[in-house]
């Protein structure tokens, strides 16, 4: 059977019903001996000559019988069930530890509205009780039976109150460890999203270029048959480079996703190419035939080169923050390799601009190859892109419109 708690911090399975087992026995045990000190506990037997003895014996243990009943069905209804108890315990010493037990368990809801009228109840009840029904030798003063009824009255309630906050602390405490584990379990899933992004988009910047390169000169073997030797072997060479050089960038990236560093941790990242190494791309996309113009208002050093309408040099050479440099770059790269594969011999204009302290424009276009602008929506690279501007707090915009493919990405140039 279950142990778990309910909503309301009760019990239920084997502990609720070994909880139902022990209070039985109590109000029993107790309520026998109350019983028993009440009718024949006088030691002048002046009780047992009254007329009836017998039969108030036997209805006291009835009552006491049927307020037992009662105490396991206490919260079915709890406030009607214990007023009916605490009214029998008037006429029934035997039912007197029951009654009590049910008015604890009503106090334990801590609600004013049903405690006060069953605390009253149990106080009038008690107190007629004792002065026309037991009438106890010595007689005491009605003030003193008052007084002494209301202050086990408050004892009750007060013990009741104390098990109700001790009840709502243990389930707050529950709560609190349920939400504080919900939210770990979110991070972790959020951590996981968020590693499993971080992997393909370096998978996809480290193996993307460099394959579309092998593509494009594998199809040139396979469908020009006018290449002499020596350029097909110049052809072959440039695979074999490309995918070296692909199988060792991969080969860098699965390190730093498997190795743990001396300290346990994670081993630093080999070193990402920034905007220093665009003239190097830019003429590595040349060499592959492709048509690559270069417009940059950036200083020639901060490009690893001369653009073909670099501006001149200026006083201000502040280089753009490394984060915000492999981002433009990478945004470049994808776009080549995009240009490479839906608009093959197509001019590829790359432009970039900006300044310290505002943004850094990295603008790269060309005209739209024969399958328009359907083949460049939608693929990965793109999303991954959009992703790269997001996290550099920076924006990404599309447009196919006028016959020409549009990146136009704009990245914060902090100082």
């Amino acid at each position: 059977m279950s142990t778990e708690t309910r909503p309301d911090g009760r019990p239920r399975g084997w502990a609720r019903a070994w909880g139902e087992t022990w209070r039985l026995l109590v109000a029993l045990v107790f309520g026998l001996v109350v019983s028993l000190s009440v009718w024949f506990g006088d030691p002048t037997g002046a009780r047992d000559a009254e007329p009836f003895f017998a039969l108030f014996v036997l209805l006291d243990v009835v009552v006491g019988i049927t307020v037992l009943v009662l105490l396991p069905l206490r919260h079915r209804a709890p406030l009607v069930l214990t007023l009916v108890a605490v009214v029998l315990a008037g006429i029934s010493p035997f039912a007197s530890c029951a009654a009590s037990l049910m008015l604890v368990s009503l106090a334990t809801r801590r609600r004013a509205a049903e405690i006060v009228p069953a605390a009253i109840a149990f106080v009038v009840s008690s107190v007629l009780g004792e002065v026309l029904w037991f009438r106890s030798e010595p007689a005491l003063p009605l003030w003193q039976t008052l007084v002494a009824v209301v202050v086990v009255t408050a004892l009750i309630v007060v013990v009741g109150l104390y098990v109700g906050g001790r009840r709502e602390l243990l389930r707050s405490l529950r709560d609190r460890a349920r939400l504080v584990e919900e939210e770990e379990q979110l991070r972790l899933a959020q951590a996981r999203d968020h590693e499993r992004t971080r992997i393909a988009r370096e998978m996809h910047d480290v193996l993307a270029h460099r394959l579309s390169l092998v593509a494009l000169h594998a199809g040139a073997l396979e469908y020009r048959d006018d290449l002499d030797a020596a350029e097909t072997r110049a052809t072959a060479g440039v695979i074999r480079e490309n995918a070296r050089t692909a199988l060792t960038e991969l080969r860098d990236v699965l390190g730093v996703l498997r190795e743990p560093g001396p300290d346990g941790g994670a081993v630093a990242a080999p070193p990402q190419p920034t905007l220093a190494g665009l003239e190097e791309l830019l003429d590595e996309a040349r060499s592959a035939g492709m048509a690559v113009q270069l417009e940059s208002s950036l200083p020639a050093a901060l490009t690893g080169g001369h653009g073909d309408t670099a501006a001149a040099d200026g006083p201000d050479e502040e280089a753009p923050p490394t984060t915000t440099s492999r981002h433009a770059f990478r945004i470049v790269q994808e776009c080549l390799t995009n240009a490479r594969r839906h608009a093959p011999g197509q001019l590829v204009t790359v432009t970039l601009d900006g300044r310290p302290g505002g943004q850094l424009v990295v603008r790269v276009e060309n005209a739209l190859g024969a399958a328009g602008g359907r083949a460049v929506r939608g693929g990965h690279g793109l999303d991954g892109l959009a992703e790269r501007a997001r996290l550099a707090g920076g924006t990404l915009t599309l447009d196919s419109s006028s016959g020409r493919h549009v990146v136009e990405a704009r990245l914060p140039w902090t100082r």
